[in-house]
């Protein structure tokens, strides 16, 4: 993303990770754009749109990085596991949606509520890079799309509660993927190895 918005999503991001988002306003992510407060309002309504806007393209790019780091991981391990392990790691070293999940849990959840159809098509997307060639069209785009919904369920309940055993280290994260999160898959999924 180019240009004003661009410049205003990576000063917002600066703004959060240092103040957190609710200390922050938007005269600051304007100074630190080098855009008006009028730029902002021009392309984001209010302020709970531009913390949404960030959060989008944040996960987006983290859920380009996954997929490319599990298409070029060997085949030996389970993709499912390491995917969860995976993106449960990469959620809590980004300083921004980790703090988000830690200092926010309402905004958290408000805005899963608004956008996790989003959430949703974006896992999708990614799961398609990581998948076997043909596997997705093997096992149908609803049993994607189900994963996906399976996948962001059990990463926000591990991302937000918490947990009788630790889930720090990826071992920890692996164990619980591979006793609660493969039991919970489709059926399509379950059924077809990969």
């Amino acid at each position: 993303m180019a240009g004003a918005e661009g410049a205003i999503l990576d000063a917002a991001l600066v703004e959060f990770e240092r103040h957190g988002v609710h200390r922050v306003a938007l005269d600051d992510v304007a100074r630190r754009a080098g855009v008006s407060r009028t730029t902002i309002y021009r392309r984001f309504a209010n302020r709970d749109e531009l913390v949404a806007a960030v959060i989008e393209r944040e996960n987006v790019a983290l859920f380009a990085d996954i997929a490319e780091e599990l298409r070029g991981a060997g085949r030996g391990s389970n993709y499912y596991v390491e995917a969860f392990t995976l993106s449960i790691l990469r959620f809590r070293r980004h300083r921004v949606l980790d703090q988000l999940m830690a200092d926010e849990p309402a905004l958290v959840l408000a805005q899963a509520r608004r956008h996790y159809p989003r959430a949703i098509e974006r896992m999708a997307e990614a799961l398609h890079v990581i998948f076997p060639d043909g596997f997705a069209e093997r096992v149908g785009e609803r049993a994607v799309a189900d994963l996906a919904d399976t996948i962001l369920r059990y990463a926000l309940m591990a991302l937000m509660l918490p947990s009788a055993q630790p889930l720090e280290t990826a071992e920890q994260i692996r164990e619980f993927a591979t006793r609660h999160f493969l039991p919970s898959l489709p059926s399509a999924l379950r059924a077809v190895p990969v």
